[in-house]
């Protein structure tokens, strides 16, 4: 069974840990591994986009 609150609490977690890896890391180094993570988000994201026009018949043209 899916706990809410229990997956609040670790996103709250995960939230302040990168807050304090953020401020104790210089802004070159986290940057990167953000835009990495980002990109790897966005490409993901097209590549969803591009699978259900596929699949529902909406083909670029």
């Amino acid at each position: 069974m899916f706990d809410r609150e229990k997956n609040f609490r670790s996103r709250l977690e995960f939230v302040r840990f990168w807050a304090a890896y953020v401020k104790s890391h210089p802004n070159e180094e986290w940057s990167r591994q953000q835009a990495a993570f980002i990109n790897s988000v966005m490409r993901t994201a097209n590549q969803d986009v591009e699978l259900y026009k596929k699949v529902k018949g909406l083909h670029s043209r």
